[in-house]
């Protein structure tokens, strides 16, 4: 499981999401960085998650839970 945070008028919402069930991680444009909004996790069932790490951050952090299975 990888932990991902959802940028939020009073702090942050915790998600927490198997590796394998993310389909694509975007980077977010300016805009939405401007509200904390730093990328995009699409999930293979089709929700989107608006997080505070960066694509990188996501990548190495799927990355990093692969080695440990």
């Amino acid at each position: 499981m990888i932990r991902l945070t959802t940028p939020t008028s009073s702090g942050h919402t915790t998600h927490y999401i198997s590796p394998q069930n993310i389909a694509r991680v975007t980077e977010a444009g300016a805009s939405s960085a401007w509200h904390g909004i730093r990328s995009f996790v699409r999930t293979f069932d089709g929700a989107v998650i608006e997080c505070g790490e960066t694509a990188q951050e996501i990548f190495d952090a799927i990355e990093k839970a692969k080695e440990q299975t």
